[in-house]
């Protein structure tokens, strides 16, 4: 691969580039602007253990063999290409079977969480997986595009409040990760910025317009144990199923904790809509986001705190290391180019 060659892909600001940006320059820049990802199959139990939480989440009690179904497509895909010829480090077939465990885990925790937080009648949805994407029309941020996917939308049929909702879970032993600072995260401030430009647009879902007044936000803890023979043992002394054998036991594991494992907590908005701190960082990466196309113009975490980050090596680490004469070896070997996606229509449900 010639280097030269690389272009530019247009910048669209959502809230993981703005925390990226603010740690590394030149880390946002193989990311966003180059598209840059490792080459193969990374499994990531914690990501695709979220991704299968937040299906039950999106779907909700009543759902979970369509989330099984859906599961089970996955492994499929993964097991032609394994079929293919495709899986030569054995990760694409590890993969397909860690989802089963993954399954098994995020089914337990969904509904130990439904069991705790029943949602009100009075809490009607107005969308789920809302992709969506506006242009800031004045100011400073003129032109700057804004995008994100918003977990759910609900709408409070009593005084018609709209609350942005979101499930989040750790495999920390404290919510804190989670709960701590989130008011001021950009994740609360640009989803708040998105849901309000979508609720204005698209009045007919609402009804008459009303204020996005806060986030109910939802936390688990990751339990630390699997389903296996034990629960097999379990279910034949119980006379139950292994799924709910293996839900018993985590019910136990969550009893056990000292602290609060699930949580669910209204944050109310009490800031503008812009806030200065959240301007100043938008402002930053719109400048950045004017740069040329050379790496060099996008300065390194002088900190080394983004190298090391979340107990593993920046994946960009060999690039900030080596000189560029050595970096076509590199795309050769470790690094590809990511595929642009298509833009997809917002998902709701009425």
């Amino acid at each position: 691969m010639k280097i030269e060659d690389i272009q530019m892909r247009p910048f669209e600001c959502h809230q993981s580039s703005i925390s990226c940006a603010h740690g590394c320059e030149r880390c946002w820049f193989f990311k966003e602007r180059w598209g840059v990802e490792l080459r193969g199959v990374q499994v990531k139990e914690g990501a695709d253990l979220g991704k299968i939480y937040h299906k039950f989440q999106q779907l909700g009690p009543g759902h979970e063999q369509e989330v099984r179904a859906w599961v089970t497509g996955m492994q499929t895909e993964l097991m032609a290409r394994v079929d293919k010829g495709e899986d030569l480090d054995g990760q694409l077939l590890r993969q397909a079977n860690l989802l089963t465990t993954l399954y098994n885990k995020a089914l337990a925790m969904a509904k130990l969480f439904w069991e705790r937080y029943p949602t009100p009648s009075y809490l009607k949805t107005i969308g789920t997986e809302i992709k969506h994407t506006m242009t800031i029309p004045n100011g400073p941020l003129k032109g700057m595009v804004l995008t994100g996917t918003i977990d759910k939308l609900v709408q409070d049929t009593r005084n018609g409040n709209i609350w942005i909702r979101d499930h989040k879970r750790t495999g920390m032993n404290t919510l804190d990760v989670i709960f701590a600072g989130f008011p001021w995260s950009p994740q609360a401030r640009i989803y708040r910025i998105l849901a309000e430009d979508f609720c204005n647009n698209f009045t007919p879902l609402i009804g008459t317009k009303h204020p996005v007044v806060g986030f109910i936000l939802d936390g688990i803890m990751k339990p630390g144990i699997k389903l296996c023979g034990k629960d097999e043992k379990n279910a034949k002394a119980w006379n139950c199923s292994v799924e709910d054998a293996y839900l018993r036991r985590v019910k136990e594991w969550y009893d056990e904790k000292d602290t609060d494992a699930i949580k669910s907590q209204a944050i109310m908005f009490n800031e503008p809509l812009y806030p200065m701190e959240l301007s100043t960082e938008l402002i930053k990466i719109y400048d950045l986001s004017k740069r040329g196309n050379h790496p060099k113009e996008y300065q390194r975490d002088p900190s080394r705190f983004h190298c090391f980050l979340y107990d593993s090596p920046c994946i960009y680490l060999d690039l900030c290391e080596s000189p560029m004469s050595k970096w076509p070896e590199l795309f050769d070997t470790k690094y590809k180019i990511k595929e642009e996606e298509k833009n997809e229509n917002s998902e709701t449900n009425g």
